[in-house]
């Protein structure tokens, strides 16, 4: 059969260690969860994420509630909790309108559906990223920095779900 000590040159298969098992996982989980939303809950989560991203930078109030919140925790991680909580609270108020019933008669691929569901994982990480410190997104983005946390990187998270919407027809 061979020793188990065989599997540490998986290590070195792409060159990058275990990145590539990361980014397997992350495949994985995002097919999963991509499918586990369904056709209807995944264009509505992508409307939901950029109604919450346009509420995070219009909200004028920020500073205010940096000041009630009493504990001694870092600006960016409010407006993370700020982002997260809107788009949670958007995407329950656009399940409970009469979007659901609308998008629910539409009928989507399932290629449709992983782009939409890889898109919004990117659209939001790259978000959340904006918010935080560079040392912290250097430290988090393993190794793909300016893919996900520059403003260039934003900026294409936000635009590429508009055309991904025309893959979403199967017929």
């Amino acid at each position: 059969m061979g020793n188990i000590g065989g599997f540490s040159s998986l290590s070195g298969v792409s060159g990058m260690g275990f990145t590539w098992l990361f980014g397997a996982l992350g495949a994985i989980s995002l097919s999963l969860y991509g499918l586990s939303l369904g056709r209807t809950r995944a264009v509505m989560s992508l409307l939901a994420i950029y109604v919450a991203f346009t509420l995070d930078r219009l909200f004028p109030y920020l500073s205010e509630i940096q000041k009630i919140v009493s504990i001694d925790i870092a600006d960016y991680w409010i407006r993370v909790g700020f982002f997260l909580a809107a788009y949670i609270l958007v995407f329950i108020i656009f399940n409970l309108s009469f979007l659901r019933k609308r998008f629910s008669s539409l009928e989507f691929s399932l290629f449709g559906i992983l782009l939409i569901s890889l898109l919004q994982l990117g659209f939001i990480i790259s978000i959340i990223f904006s918010y935080l410190p560079n040392e912290l997104t250097l430290k988090w983005s393993f190794g793909i920095y300016n893919y996900l946390a520059t403003q260039q990187a934003l900026f294409f998270w936000a635009i590429a779900p508009l055309p991904a919407l025309l893959f979403l027809r199967s017929k």
